[in-house]
């Protein structure tokens, strides 16, 4: 198949730059001028127009043909697609000019990667709004792997859209079939209880100042920067929603380890205490770590397929920063959030970073800085309030 994509979108950039020469005549009443411009524009557009026609029915031939040939062309297209946006990406943190041709990279990238409500923008001037690239986006992910990223033991939903709504089935006592007789009826079985779940993702974000001497290194300087900064702050604001959330539960005073035990076998469903975990602080973790059987063994064991990490009774222990979940001082307790937090609620993220720069704006003029400023959208909501207890354990003794 012919690739038509590039000279397609060099050819829309370049009637867009025709149009904005008509606008400029027009304001300078070069009527004539304007209006034998405007012929061109319609020539070029009409080329553009046969060109997407061509390109649609080449790919309709391949897909006919098995489909074998448009898979290996789109994978190339969109990997060239991703190398123009990232550095049509770079000049925008740069604040450097964004051609007519670089615009329409932009809009291409914005319907293969399902953005933002509005579109993308590039000003001629440089003021991008733009999407994270997904190279980028990937990259951000695996560094936020080096945090305790609470966001891994919960269940996390990627949406595109702004709001929107989830339909689950309640947990409820299922009623058993009722025994038939003979040439009786059949009767009606109880349905299932399904309850809606909405949910409206919500902007977060903050400023990040980038020195001028930085933005005139190299790309992947810049770019290390940026991911370690988008990273930490990624993390800290999904922590933050996931420990709200589960402060909502209704504390439980847990009186010792055997307390613990009863959580998992009694309190919660068998089914939730298969899945369970067990997530505490350094306090909490310390404690359970030093608590020892009739015989004088340790009841928190090595786990065998992650080293480094701790069971009980098979359940995962994880062990966050004091920082992040903290013990209250007041009383000596530590959290004990026994049980399965995927289960107990749902993040739905957008899973774009949308950046924009300024060397204007804010503070960065006075400090001749260029300030990037960074936005991410999440929500979340509980699920089942029965799939986790929140626990409170005296590890005075130690604090």
């Amino acid at each position: 198949m012919i690739n038509l994509t590039k000279e397609l979108r060099a050819l829309l950039g370049e009637i867009e730059k025709k149009k904005t020469e008509i606008r400029t005549m027009l304001s300078e009443d070069k009527t004539v001028e304007a209006r034998n411009s405007m012929e061109e524009v319609r020539k070029m557009q009409a080329k553009a127009d046969v060109m997407r026609e061509l390109e649609d029915d080449e790919k309709r031939d391949y897909e006919d043909d098995g489909g074998h040939k448009v898979g290996g062309e789109e994978k190339r297209e969109d990997a060239e697609l991703e190398t123009e946006y990232r550095q049509v990406f770079m000049k925008g943190i740069r604040r450097q000019n964004v051609s007519s041709e670089e615009r329409s990279v932009i809009r291409e990238y914005e319907k293969r990667a399902v953005m933002h409500e509005g579109g993308v923008t590039g000003q001629a001037n440089g003021d991008a709004s733009l999407v994270v690239p997904q190279d980028i986006q990937t990259q951000i992910n695996q560094f936020q792997r080096q945090f305790i990223d609470l966001s891994q033991f919960v269940t996390v939903e990627n949406v595109t859209t702004l709001s929107g709504s989830r339909v689950i089935e309640k947990d409820a006592e299922f009623t058993p079939f009722p025994e038939i007789g003979e040439f009786m009826n059949i009767p009606e079985t109880d349905a299932p209880n399904f309850i809606g779940l909405l949910y409206a993702v919500k902007k977060r974000g903050g400023i990040l100042p980038l020195t001028n001497e930085l933005l005139q290194d190299s790309d992947q300087n810049i770019l290390n920067y940026i991911i370690n900064w988008l990273g930490r702050k990624g993390v800290a604001t999904k922590n933050s929603l996931i420990l709200n959330q589960l402060s909502t539960l209704t504390k439980k005073p847990l009186a010792n380890f055997d307390a613990v035990k009863r959580v998992l076998n009694i309190t919660l469903d068998p089914a939730i205490s298969e899945r369970s975990k067990i997530l505490t602080n350094q306090h909490g973790f310390a404690w359970m770590d030093e608590q020892k059987d009739g015989n004088g063994r340790y009841l928190l064991v090595d786990d065998i397929t992650e080293p480094g990490k701790k069971i009980f009774k098979g359940k995962q222990v994880v062990a966050v920063s004091n920082r992040i979940l903290k013990t209250d001082t007041t009383n000596g307790t530590a959290p004990f959030i026994i049980g399965d937090l995927k289960e107990a609620m749902v993040l739905f993220n957008r899973k774009f970073y949308e950046l924009a720069s300024t060397k204007e704006g804010g503070d960065a003029f006075k400090r001749d800085s260029t300030d990037l400023r960074a936005i991410m959208r999440q929500d979340i909501k509980p699920w089942d309030s029965e799939a986790a207890v929140y626990g409170e354990l005296d590890v005075s003794a130690i604090v």
